[in-house]
Parts: structure tokens; C-alpha cells; sequence
């Protein structure tokens, strides 16, 4: 008789560990042996964490071409402050999309509704976007502020508390409501 058994591990390391399972079949048991390596995965920090240390794209940064961090027609206007400057010092509200590059079509929109927002509460909310692919190229990969944040899909949104926590976080494609509640989460949290 075949079967296949499966089971749940919560390893709280990365490393290898050693597995023995036992198995009672026909009145007897059956041992065997094995090993898993759980490898370190980098998740985007979840609301109330902190994030990591980053450096988002200025448009002083990037000697004034905004065409290098910024793949929106026209280009918005959330390119003025590092992330690191002004998180745990005021409410931030940072985006991840690239509106032509995106690879669910949603960044564009997502891009808009954050402009938007900045109009009602950026002078209570820093609004910052950070483009996704190094050098505007899928084939080059992703910015160090995606790889730092773990990140593996487009566009996100977060934002942070003035104590520099993450008071929400959206992946996807989500709404004006949605982004709303976000930003307003950071805004109720301090």
C-alpha cells in the first residue's frame, strides 16, 4: 500500500535540520530519515514593524532627469523627498509601481490615486513613489529598496506612523478607498 503523508514545520531559524518520521504499517513501525535546509526569506515588514533602512530616488538624486525614476506620462511629483530623511520624523506614504513597466497593469492607476491623495493630506503625509526596475529595465532587476523590503511583485503602497511604523500596507491593485484608509492609518497612529 502506498501513501503520502504531509506535514506543517515551524522552523523559527534558517539552517539545516534533521527529520526522522515514523510510520506504523501492518502492525509494525517504519523509520526515515532526512534534512531540510530553510533557507533566510526576506518578507516585507507587516504592519506595526519597522522598515528597513532605505534610500528611495530623488529627483536631486538622479541630477534632475526625472525619465530615470519616474516611468509616468507625465511624471507625478513624489520624487522631492528620501525615504530615509523623513521615516519616524512624520507620517510617509510610499509607493512601489512603475506605471510602464508594470507587470499587472495596475501601477499606473495605483500611481494616479496616490497623486491624488498627496493633493488632500501632503501637508500632513509625505507621499514618496520609488520606480521598481533598475534603470527603467525588467532585465536588470529590482531597486535595492525592493530587495531590501523583500519584495518580489508590484506596486505595494505603505505607510508609516511618525514613529516610523508600518501603520498599513497594500499590494496589488487597490482603490482610492483603500489608500485612503492607509494613509489615514499613519495619520491615527501618531
Amino acid at each position: 500500500m502506498a501513501a503520502v503523508y504531509q506535514a506543517r514545520l515551524s522552523l523559527d531559524r534558517p539552517g539545516q535540520y534533521f527529520i526522522l518520521t515514523l510510520t506504523r504499517a501492518d502492525g509494525s513501525m517504519f523509520g526515515a530519515t532526512g534534512k531540510i535546509r530553510v533557507k533566510r526569506q526576506e518578507l516585507p515588514p507587516a504592519v506595526g514593524e519597522a522598515p528597513p533602512e532605505i534610500q528611495t530616488d530623488t529627483l536631486t538624486g538622479a541630477g534632475g532627469n526625472i525619465e530615470a525614476i519616474d516611468t509616468r506620462i507625465p511624471p507625478d511629483d513624489m520624487h522631492g523627498t528620501n525615504f530615509a530623511d523623513v521615516v519616524g520624523k512624520r507620517p510617509v506614504a510610499l509607493l512601489f509601481a512603475t506605471p510602464q513597466l508594470c507587470q499587472t497593469r495596475v501601477c499606473g492607476p495605483v500611481v494616479d490615486i496616490a497623486a491624488q491623495l498627496k493633493k488632500t493630506y501632503g501637508d500632513r503625509v509625505e507621499f514618496i513613489h520609488q520606480e521598481v526596475y533598475v534603470d527603467n529595465e525588467v532585465k536588470k532587476g529590482l531597486r535595492p529598496p525592493l530587495r531590501a523590503f523583500g519584495l518580489r511583485t508590484e506596486p505595494w503602497l505603505f505607510t508609516f506612523d511618525r514613529q516610523g511604523r508600518v501603520a498599513a500596507r497594500l499590494e496589488g491593485s487597490f482603490g482610492l478607498d483603500a489608500s485612503r484608509r492607509a494613509v489615514e492609518a499613519a495619520l491615527d497612529a501618531g
